[in-house]
């Protein structure tokens, strides 16, 4: 019963907030940005010190507006998950850039491992739909009619959901068999190698690294700016040239250096578009 009203509450919610034009929405986004900055004190805690920690020398005041900002794209790029669809049918609304490196990953007939991280507006990147088909990974939700809506959603704009379990490795297998293309966030903590990350030894997921190598698939990777006027661009940037030594294990770690290293590149020169309120590098524990 809990759930069920929680989900009904939620319809209401983006049913009321879809009559509102998007431009009222993106506002209302902001508003919620500047609250959760405000008073919940954890996150933003964890927040500055993740910044401090990648950014040693900006200034306080560059560490602050930095923060805020991340927090307002953020808080848009959850908001306008409510009404993806539209967004992503919208002329002009999201550009992607350098699609032919995708195009001729895929004509390679293997299917196709892509690494995103969690910048901008995330859900742009689900644009690519529109021309390949894609599988991806995500938690399932405590909320069993929640976690239908999402999947659902994701089905009617071409993407297959996998769901989080002891299977999604078989899962993932047999979708590199059927030549899929396979989209998986690379940038979080999570189990996998050990790494250098901003200075800081942390924990970085070898997923897409394992799948590729093990594969003998494409790697490519991309991430998402959210513009001023809330239009996205998606920069597909690159195919990864493989180190390869024979040595597996081995292999997994440099590359999953290899491609933490291209995306705190990104990261620093886009600080804004980054999720830094993750605590990616357990400082938390550091600053109780």
């Amino acid at each position: 019963m809990k759930h069920k009203l929680e989900y009904l509450i939620i319809l209401f919610f983006i049913k009321i907030l879809c009559i509102l034009p998007e431009k009222t929405r993106f506002k209302i986004a902001e508003f919620f940005a500047v609250a959760g900055y405000k008073f919940i004190k954890k996150r933003r805690t964890i927040t500055l010190a993740n910044l401090k920690m990648a950014f040693p020398d900006k200034p306080q005041e560059e560490i602050e507006r930095i923060a805020l900002d991340s927090y307002k794209i953020m808080s848009k790029a959850f908001l306008s998950s409510l009404w993806f669809e539209d967004y992503l049918n919208e002329e002009g609304k999201v550009t992607v850039e350098n699609m032919e490196i995708l195009d001729k990953a895929y004509s390679k007939g293997k299917g196709v491992i892509v690494a995103c991280i969690h910048m901008g507006n995330m859900e742009a990147s689900l644009k690519v739909a529109q021309k390949y088909h894609i599988v991806t990974v995500a938690k399932k939700q405590r909320n069993p009619y929640l976690d239908k809506l999402i999947t659902k959603n994701r089905e009617r704009v071409n993407i297959t959901l996998l769901k989080k379990s002891k299977r999604t490795s078989r899962e993932l297998m047999e979708s590199i068999k059927k030549k899929n293309i396979i989209a998986l966030f690379s940038d979080h903590r999570d189990k996998g190698a050990t790494v250098n990350f901003f200075g800081e030894t942390t924990i970085s997921p070898t997923g897409a690294v394992f799948l590729a190598l093990r594969n003998d698939v494409p790697l490519i990777w991309g991430f998402n700016i959210l513009n001023p006027d809330n239009s996205c661009t998606t920069k597909i940037v690159e195919e990864v040239q493989m180190i390869k030594t024979g040595n597996f294990k081995k292999d997994v770690q440099a590359n999953t250096q290899l491609l933490i290293n291209k995306m705190e590149k990104v990261i620093s020169q886009y600080p804004e578009q980054w999720m830094w309120f993750h605590d990616r590098w357990r400082l938390s524990k550091k600053i109780k």
